[in-house]
């Protein structure tokens, strides 16, 4: 599936799922092109596309030369139910985000300069008492984005983009329930100034502590809301699919997923036994794909070192990368560069996240220290490898304590196959393992011991000095200069 088919698809779910859930009411002008592409960061042509659809499903009515105007009419009761029947998922996305989003927001902070100030203070004096509900959202929204631009990770834009839009809960006027997201002139602009000052103060602790804060009772408040709906509707709460984040990136087509699905399998020991993978005709059956997706995940593995097709014999897992194809590749290609601006992106969000979300894990079973110690030893003979990263990456996403949580690592898990093109890097660029063992080491340690209290600083330590070689190794090539911009976690 081609990046520009996943956001059409994408922008058509979000905008009907809004439609139904009340956002955009019966009646209602609906946004004109120009607006959906700025609130989506959208193409116009994706646009118009997904504005037909809408216009022949019946959700809009266009007409030339005249602003579009909801169509879909449904109850009040209708709107309410469909809230409802995510609330155990908004509820969990609000505390993993909550756990995620502030530590990225005093990581921007931090990186503010005198321009990013600027803006903040500029979105400050739009602050007016004639703002609507929609005004305070939006300027809230760019208030929060603007902080997280320092960064220089669009993935990170990204995650905050996709996290306002499902987030977000429309009021549904039902009799006897309060709006609970009723604000004011003086509690936005409060809120904002309180947090420049935080930042121009370099207090950055307390803006994190605030920032926690507003999650928290962000949540609290769109959970006892969705709660009251539910007496109203008796409408009981379903499970829906895992939410695509990071939809902007066109990093997820179906092939790579694919071979990063084999990737996952190979860490879990599923092919100890078995040096090959499964042929081009059982994937197909195995997964319900056509042979061109299969040959495309095949080939993506031979291309990273993970696999060699060996003609008339099938594809024979090489873990530790073959060196035939180190030669081949060409780090300056566009695209590979682009793959490994993904790797490097994602990379940094584990860094930068990994002590937070380490602190949320309470529990670890007893299952889960030797076996990935094993796996690890088989893996990599004990060195430092894009697999025996993911190995432990799999068992950090394990220990998670919230699905919204283990969805987005699994997503940026996603985005580090297109680390294993490092190991075409020549290992004279490589500085010394040690440290990075003795970190990794203490992950191990943590984990067979079954001390949760000490995964933080054991995660965070390894995924860091991960981060910092990479952009080490990276920034020596003479291709290096892209990947520049991006910063060391401090």
């Amino acid at each position: 599936m081609s990046h520009d088919q996943q956001l059409y698809q994408y922008l058509y779910q979000t905008i009907t799922t809004q439609i139904c859930n009340g956002t955009f009411i019966y009646g209602q002008e609906f946004p004109s092109q120009r607006e959906i592409c700025q609130r989506y960061n959208a193409g116009i042509t994706t646009v118009r596309k997904v504005m037909k659809l809408l216009a022949e499903e019946g959700y809009i009515r266009t007409a030339q030369g005249q602003p579009s105007v909801v169509t879909y009419r449904t109850s009040k009761e209708a709107h309410a139910e469909f809230l409802v029947q995510n609330r155990e998922e908004i509820a969990d996305a609000y505390k993993g985000l909550g756990v995620l989003m502030p530590i990225l927001y005093r990581e921007g902070a931090k990186r503010c300069n005198e321009s990013d100030l600027y803006w903040l203070d500029k979105i400050l004096n739009h602050i007016s008492e004639q703002m609507e509900l929609p005004d305070h959202y939006q300027l809230a929204n760019a208030f929060f984005t603007a902080l997280l631009r320092p960064l220089k990770n669009q993935l990170i834009i990204d995650l905050e983009f996709d996290s306002e839009n499902y987030l977000h809960v429309p009021f549904v006027p039902i009799p006897g329930i309060d709006n609970p997201f009723a604000t004011t002139f003086e509690r936005t602009k409060t809120l904002f100034s309180k947090a420049i000052i935080q930042i121009k103060q370099k207090q950055f602790d307390d803006f994190y502590a605030d920032a926690s804060k507003l999650y928290r009772d962000s949540g609290e408040r769109v959970d006892n809301y969705l709660y009251a709906l539910g007496k109203y509707t008796e409408s009981n709460s379903n499970k829906n699919e895992d939410i695509r984040w990071f939809r902007i990136k066109g990093h997820s087509e179906l092939y790579s997923r694919l071979a990063m699905t084999i990737v996952r399998r190979i860490i879990a020991g599923e092919f100890d036994n078995e040096p090959y993978l499964p042929s081009i005709p059982k994937l197909m059956e195995e997964y319900n794909i056509t042979k061109n997706t299969a040959r495309r995940a095949v080939s993506l593995l031979n291309s990273l070192g993970i696999a060699q097709t060996i003609d008339k014999k099938g594809s024979i897992i090489t873990p530790e990368g073959y060196t035939s194809f180190k030669s081949e590749l060409d780090l300056a290609e566009p695209v590979i560069q682009e793959r490994l601006s993904f790797f490097l992106e994602a990379l940094q969000i584990v860094a930068l996240t990994a002590r937070c979300c380490a602190s949320s894990i309470s529990f670890i079973p007893d299952s889960l220290g030797q076996p990935v110690e094993s796996r690890l030893r088989t893996a990599s003979d004990n060195r430092i490898t894009p697999l025996s990263f993911q190995l432990r990456m799999n068992a950090f996403i394990q220990l998670l304590p919230y699905q919204s949580l283990k969805n987005i690592f699994r997503q940026l898990d996603d985005l580090l196959i297109w680390g294993h093109y490092m190991q075409a890097i020549d290992k004279s660029y490589y500085p010394d393992y040690s440290e990075i063992a003795l970190a990794m080491e203490a992950v191990i340690t943590a984990l067979k011991t079954q001390r949760s209290d000490a995964l933080p600083d054991a995660f965070s330590n390894a995924f860091a000095l991960i981060y910092q070689d990479v952009c080490m190794v990276l920034s020596k090539l003479p291709s290096g200069s892209i990947f520049n911009t991006l910063k060391d976690p401090e």
